[in-house]
């Protein structure tokens, strides 16, 4: 059996947990970012995969047409996983942006992927598609948002409506994967505040330094740690499916406030002073959410472990800027 190449978008903490993941079950990975991060991905997928050609790199900004026709001239896949999207207060910015990264260049991207041979076509939305008012906990089947403020949510939406479209007529597998807010360690090149907000205060609590979180940087809501969220896309991936396009919820079962998750890194951090500031100024309200994720059936389908509640997540975050800090450290040497 040849070997399976896939290729993904966005080399941030979810792109390369899930290209982790498929090079530890034999796949070939075409990592795609506008601002490759090589350092970062050398670090996570390790030498020897970059130096034995089992990894390749593509700097492109997929907005651009002619620059990202020419990137992927003459690939073949059998897969395309899309993480790469702008997020919260960096999508707010500008809505034809927005419409452009989060709508236009998935369907572009998936109209490639089947045109390269693909049939299964990864891409990467958000819980906050739920609506925030829920009758018990969040499964595939809960309602949905219905009237918007973000930019970035109702283009998460649309871009699966417009996939799911895409893919009863084209005959390509399409898998929209709804993660809740991530965590871990990696560049939030998108611009998600809050986990952004969340790796300063975990590598203060690192370094023995005291933490202040911005009250504002979380409502009720549900964290992930990115590993689970990469494990979650990778088995999405190879999962047998029915019919053209199906979605699959991603989180902790576990919903937190601002007041537990400081609580959580007191836990942590044992001598680290945890305090709540008085927040950020932010141009979007953060997702609200005060029912947990139901994954049962994200779970049977994928094939996948139960994910690592809050405590358990954070200490492995922890744990990973440690060793990246250690390894900056050892650098500058």
């Amino acid at each position: 059996m040849s070997e399976r190449h896939v290729l993904i978008t966005g080399a941030g903490m979810v792109g390369t947990s899930t290209a982790r993941e498929l090079l530890a079950e034999g796949w070939r990975v075409t990592l795609v970012d506008r601002s490759m991060p090589s350092a970062y991905v050398r670090e996570v997928l390790g030498d020897e995969a970059l130096d034995e050609g089992r990894v390749a790199l593509i700097e492109v900004d997929l907005t651009d047409q002619d620059a990202r026709a020419a990137a992927v001239q003459g690939l073949r896949v059998d897969a395309v996983v899309h993480t790469a999207a702008l997020i919260a207060a960096r999508a707010q910015r500008d809505v034809l942006e927005t419409l452009s990264v989060n709508v236009e260049v998935p369907l572009w991207l998936a109209g490639w992927a089947h045109s390269a041979g693909a049939t299964r076509f990864v891409s990467i939305s958000s819980w906050s598609v739920f609506s925030e008012t829920q009758p018990g906990p969040i499964t595939e089947d809960s309602p949905l948002m219905t009237h918007f403020t973000s930019y970035y949510i109702a283009s998460k939406l649309a871009a699966e409506h417009l996939l799911s479209a895409y893919a009863a007529s084209s005959g390509l597998q399409v898998v929209a994967i709804r993660p809740t807010v991530v965590y871990g360690y990696g560049p939030n090149l998108g611009g998600s505040v809050g986990s952004a907000a969340i790796e300063a205060q975990v590598l203060r609590g690192v370094r023995g330094e005291s933490i202040e979180l911005p009250a504002n940087i979380i409502s009720t809501t549900e964290l992930v740690y990115a590993g689970d969220v990469g494990r979650a896309v990778a088995a999405a991936v190879t999962a047998p499916m029915d019919g053209a396009f199906t979605w699959h919820t991603i989180g902790s079962q576990e919903t937190t406030t601002i007041d537990e998750l400081a609580a959580t890194l007191r836990e942590v951090f044992p001598g680290v002073e945890v305090t709540v500031g008085s927040g950020s100024e932010f141009s979007v309200v953060p997702p609200k959410q005060s029912a947990p994720t139901d994954l049962a059936e994200t779970l049977r389908t994928l094939g996948i472990p139960v994910p690592l509640r809050r405590l358990e997540g954070l200490q492995r975050f922890a744990d990973e800027l440690r060793q990246a800090d250690a390894l900056a450290a050892e650098a500058v040497r």
